[in-house]
């Protein structure tokens, strides 16, 4: 007989405004999750004690944890605001680690919408070292 597989971490959360949910702070804290890194989920839509229907995605966490669960997903299994649902973890991507310091600041740059207005000088700078301001001014 096959050994089922378990998750890294299961836990049960309340969903928010537009899908959104977060990932407890005790569990950020002990896999080191961040802002940007990406997770793996299976939610789980539990009625009663049974679990009605199920689904996988992943996401990536913003401030907190915080992630969307997909909008046809939550259509699919008829998950609204303030439903609870059971979550989980099946695994992680930490960004940073997989991509490099120097690609991590590109992606948060491009991420954010972040700009700057500059002046001449840093216009040249600009030329000599695309990266010169990806740590802000």
């Amino acid at each position: 007989m096959k050994e089922a597989k378990e998750p890294l971490a299961k836990f049960h959360v309340q969903v928010y405004k537009n899908g959104r949910i977060a990932i407890p702070g005790n569990e950020r804290e002990y896999f080191g999750l961040n802002k940007h890194d990406i997770v793996n989920l299976v939610i789980r839509k539990v009625v009663n004690g049974k679990i009605i229907g199920r689904g996988q995605f992943w996401a990536q966490l913003t401030v907190h944890g915080r992630l969307t669960i997909p909008n046809g997903l939550r259509a699919e299994l008829g998950i609204k605001e303030g439903d609870q649902i059971e979550v989980l973890l099946v695994d992680f991507v930490k960004l940073k680690d997989r991509v490099g310091d120097k690609a991590y600041q590109l992606f948060q740059a491009v991420k954010s919408g972040k700009y700057f207005i500059i002046d001449e000088d840093e216009e040249q700078k600009i030329l000599e070292n695309p990266y010169f301001l990806l740590n802000g001014k």
